[in-house]
């Protein structure tokens, strides 16, 4: 099994001083890469921000705070993770701006140093070159990236099922929850259901059949409370196959399965309300400041995902 001492990234906004943030707090040395000296200064505040609130919230202990003042770093510089074990690529989806950091990193780093991308759709394998490319791979962290447990591990032509191994125990060790997929496809697998579920969601708003307001608490309050410890496949398991079966064949023919997105999303797109960053979705957000109303998803992220990481310990 590969030792890590020495984790990178590169990019420091949404994704990436999340995920620099995690490492160290579990005592991996971490540096964080970003071309703008700024932008490094408003992760620094943007960690700063999250360890407060997370150890308020008893969700890191007071040494993994520690740990994260102690062990990570920041650089404007490639050459800071010459000596990495692995680097997390966590930049615009770009292609052309992805392949800039592989081929910097290329020459960089140490000929063994895993390279992954945080990218939710791109097929980086088909964008980015380096030699050695086995060791390419993509762990999709989740938004926010310093809460969320899950991360997608997708495997590339050449990955071999050891890197695999060495990355799952990786994360794993940090208190991530990976989920592999041995090859690439659009969406992964979240993305991927999501994107089932929203269309199923919006057919029945758009025929009329109920308001948006009861399809999403059907969801809450049944499948969103089984959520943190039994997926849609286990679930079935309890209902029985049989019955997943029969019911299958009485519902699947009346599924939505459109190949465009639905008119309640191009009728949202054409209005101008696209959710709180607009101030105006399904619901109304005037009075509150989108910065606002992150914060609490996020406490309420933190609630949830407390109670979640006991349970997945003891699946």
């Amino acid at each position: 099994m590969r030792e890590f001492k020495k984790i990178g990234v590169v990019g420091s906004g949404t994704m990436g001083h999340g995920i620099a943030q995690t490492f160290a707090a579990h005592g991996y040395e971490t540096v964080v890469i970003d071309v703008k000296e700024e932008a490094l200064e408003v992760a620094k505040k943007m960690v700063a921000s999250n360890v407060q609130i997370m150890l308020e919230n008893e969700f890191i202990t007071a040494e993994q705070a520690a740990n994260t003042e102690k062990y990570l770093s920041f650089s404007t510089e490639y050459s800071a993770v010459a000596d990495a074990d692995m680097v997390i690529e966590a930049v615009p989806e770009h292609p052309e701006i992805k392949a800039t950091v592989y081929a910097a990193l290329d020459q960089a780093c140490r000929p063994d140093t895993i390279l992954a991308s945080t990218t939710s759709a791109m097929n980086v394998y088909d964008v980015v070159k380096v030699s050695h490319p086995e060791r390419v791979l993509i762990a999709h962290f989740n938004n926010p990236s310093h809460v969320i447990p899950l991360v997608e591990v997708v495997a590339g032509p050449e990955t071999t099922k050891e890197m695999l191994d060495d990355v799952r125990a990786l994360l794993e060790s940090i208190g991530k929850a990976p989920a592999v997929l041995n090859k690439y496809v659009p969406g992964f697998i979240v993305n991927r259901l999501t994107a089932a579920l929203l269309r199923e969601c919006s057919y029945l708003v758009d025929n009329g059949l109920a308001s948006p307001e009861d399809v999403d608490t059907a969801f809450m309050a049944n499948q969103g409370l089984k959520a943190s410890f039994e997926g849609p496949l286990e679930l079935m398991d309890y209902i029985g196959w049989d019955v997943a079966a029969g019911v299958g064949q009485l519902i699947y023919p009346t599924l939505c399965d459109d190949k465009q997105p639905s008119p309640m999303a191009v009728k949202m797109l054409q209005a101008g309300t696209l959710g709180i960053k607009t101030g105006k979705g399904l619901k109304d957000y005037s009075g509150k400041t989108r910065e606002e109303l992150n914060a609490q998803r996020t406490l309420n992220v933190l609630k949830i995902s407390k109670t979640t990481k006991d349970i997945l310990k003891n699946k």
